[in-house]
């Protein structure tokens, strides 16, 4: 691993982070939407498992663990629980009650997921700290747009964005 790559996987292991905090605020902020109730423990739960892959993916990476950081990739990229647990009827539902940004955000953030399997199947270290770093950068995106109510830091209201 070059030291580009090991400076990169450093700086992202710091937003992964804020990531984990908003993805769990995100839920929260999307709750108070008009998604529709059935469907709200599963994107809990999604975030909750998007989470524990973003924290997974440092260690694999870090340890060179291709196999391992491929599998993860690859999770996050069939989107865990969502796409799994919904009929057709509910998937349509679910798009139609999230602004469309959202969910190229969200489809970006699941084909980043899965060029990072790719980078990680071939061995390629600089490839996948890319991939990770787009991964976060997704999440900060739909953070930023989404979800200022929670996290004042994004916020250009000067008085929201008060720091402690």
């Amino acid at each position: 691993m070059t030291f580009k790559t090991f400076f990169l996987f450093f700086i992202m292991s710091l937003f992964v982070s804020s990531c984990s905090v908003a993805e769990q605020k995100k839920t929260d902020h999307l709750q108070s939407s008009s998604i529709p109730a059935e469907l709200k423990p599963l994107l809990k739960q999604e975030m909750q498992a998007v989470e524990k892959g973003m924290k997974e993916l440092i260690s694999s990476i870090s340890a060179a663990n291709w196999e391992k950081t491929a599998s993860i990739g690859k999770k996050i990229q069939a989107s865990y629980i969502l796409k799994q647990s919904l009929t057709a009827e509910q998937i349509k539902h679910f798009h139609h009650s999230l602004p469309e940004q959202f969910i190229k955000l969200d489809h970006s953030f699941h084909q980043y997921a899965g060029m990072l399997a790719h980078a990680a199947e071939v061995k390629n270290a600089d490839v996948v700290g890319f991939y990770f770093y787009k991964m976060n950068e997704s999440c900060v995106q739909c953070h930023s747009s989404y979800a200022q109510d929670k996290f004042s830091g994004f916020s250009t209201d000067p008085d929201k964005a008060h720091m402690h």
